[in-house]
């Protein structure tokens, strides 16, 4: 069966996204990963699961990197190529027709509907589906125990206020480490996984 793999950026205390007036990255700043872990993480995925929110600007700009940034790293270029090719999953709660090749509409309006898409994706031929939020979005499959892996990015910054991604868990979540990796300009690196599926 193929694995969910939720991959964030999280501030120090916790927080997936930042309020308003601040960022958990600073720009351009990407501690090395897009050489690095996202080349891992895309190796093993063809499939790319986002929410409504998150998809337009994360697909209008990944699918159009290349050919409007010149200064791209060699790993911006390969995600954006692996980007582009993937299958892509969106959320939605209402019908509408998807702006991009390669896109499905997940129509969810409730718990039910987003573990019936979760498990038929799952249970789809393919390599493992990478999400990256939004912040609704991942904080749902988590309360849901829908992910297998947690791969966290984490820079030395701690916002004091935010959306957390443990949100409204039913109850505790043991996790089982299973890679830490010291970044550039000391972030870290952590993939955790649900103790239970170890």
């Amino acid at each position: 069966m193929r694995r969910l793999v939720l991959f964030m950026h999280m501030s120090l205390d916790g927080y997936v996204e930042a309020p308003e007036d601040q960022s958990i990255s600073s720009p351009g700043e990407d501690h090395g990963i897009m050489e690095t872990v996202v080349v891992d993480l895309t190796s093993d995925a063809d499939t790319l699961l986002l929410g409504r929110l998150t998809a337009d600007p994360l697909l209008d700009y990944w699918l159009n990197a290349e050919a409007k940034d010149p200064n791209l790293s060699e790993g911006e270029i390969a995600y954006a190529r692996w980007a582009t090719g993937a299958r892509k999953a969106v959320f939605s709660h209402a019908e509408e027709t998807l702006p991009w090749s390669d896109a499905e509409l997940l129509l969810v309006k409730g718990d039910e509907d987003m573990v019936q898409a979760v498990s038929t994706l799952k249970q789809q031929p393919g390599k493992n589906i990478i999400v990256h939020g939004g912040v609704r979005t991942a904080q749902a499959l988590a309360r849901l125990n829908l992910i297998d892996e947690y791969q966290l990015v984490i820079p030395p910054v701690a916002l004091g206020d935010g959306q957390p991604l443990f949100s409204k868990l039913p109850g505790r979540l043991e996790l089982r480490l299973a890679q830490v990796l010291e970044l550039k300009a000391g972030g870290l690196f952590l993939r955790y996984q649900p103790a239970e599926r170890t």
